[in-house]
């Protein structure tokens, strides 16, 4: 089964439901749509899509001697460079790990306008709301960050969950030195592009080791690639499971919040606080309301008091008596 045709779902409550999807290309989405479309017309669809796409690229940078608002325009023109596409046809979201004295440590992510369009099509014909949509790397590295919080030192993952592609980064205390997608044809090529990775994250950082290495998922040829890999750069070197797409989007409080359509949508967490202020909007509204008709229905009772506490003839009689004395 492709990675497109794989989806889970998370209920919310009775009328929300969270999909999240991984695809690779528009039809692999629309493959991947689950199909109780009909069943749920009543129902709030809500998406976080992994976007495993050529088109989207994600790179950490440092920048020097900068300020904060010249950030994102430095940004946009590296990923001109990058997509070699005019400034007007490019997407952009950035996320900043370390800023300290002009020099400013992050992790950004660029892609064509156009192309995240098509997805978003796809998606608004089907009736869904995307509220995420984060490259399969970062949604991949963001799982392992989640599960390694805390954890102090120079990190490596190499993660081997998807066909023909390593993801591969470098953390330094949770921030991210390094992240490149290493693409394969044949198991002959791994262990030439992992170790030739590993070397350049060393010859582009002023670390030269790593205090762990992390292989994720099955490593294509067996283990040993691990052992010269722990021969050569690291004695502690640990294989397992250790990414998970799903959870990352699942997730409201990620460690890397890069999102393609930030700018475009209410992620969850904004959506519960607008609900959350709906809600106490709401509830004052309603306390006024109370107030207001228990006072009308006081204002009604002291009404009926006084009609009753005298006789028609009685207010007969003295605006007679009131006529008699102004006529005087």
């Amino acid at each position: 089964m492709s990675a497109g045709k794989r989806f889970k779902k998370m209920k919310m409550d009775k009328k929300e439901i969270l999909y999240t999807l991984q695809a690779s290309s528009v039809d692999e989405l629309k493959a991947a749509l689950p199909s109780d479309v009909v069943t749920l017309k009543s129902a709030a669809r809500f998406v976080a899509l992994a976007l495993n796409s050529s088109h989207v690229l994600v790179c950490p940078f440092q920048l020097d001697d900068v300020e904060k608002r010249e950030i994102k325009d430095l940004l946009a023109l590296r990923a001109v460079e990058l997509l070699s596409l005019p400034l007007d046809a490019i997407g952009l979201d950035y996320q900043i790990f370390e800023s300290v004295e002009g020099r400013v440590r992050g992790i950004f992510a660029c892609f064509p306008r156009d192309i995240l369009q098509e997805y978003l099509s796809v998606l608004d014909e089907a009736g869904y709301v995307p509220i995420k949509i984060v490259p399969t790397i970062v949604a991949s590295m963001d799982s392992f960050l989640q599960k390694n919080k805390g954890q102090k030192g120079r990190l490596c993952l190499l993660d081997f969950s998807k066909a023909n592609v390593i993801h591969f980064a470098v953390f330094s205390n949770g921030q991210c030195d390094f992240l490149r997608e290493v693409p394969y044809e044949d198991i002959d090529e791994i262990e030439h592009e992992v170790l030739q990775s590993l070397r350049c994250a060393c010859a582009t950082s002023s670390i030269k080791k790593f205090d762990h290495i992390y292989f994720s998922g099955n490593i294509p040829g067996g283990s040993r690639l691990m052992e010269k890999v722990e021969k050569v750069f690291c004695k502690n070197v640990t294989q397992g499971l250790f990414t998970d797409v799903d959870t990352s989007l699942r997730s409201m409080d990620n460690v890397l919040s890069l999102n393609l359509v930030k700018d475009r949508t209410f992620s969850l967490k904004q959506r519960q606080a607008i609900a959350q202020a709906a809600r106490a909007v709401l509830s004052i509204c309603c306390a006024m309301v109370i107030i207001l008709s228990i006072k009308i229905f006081a204002a009604e009772i002291t009404i009926k008091n006084l009609k009753s506490s005298y006789k028609v003839s009685d207010y007969r009689h003295a605006l007679d008596l009131d006529r008699r004395v102004k006529a005087k």
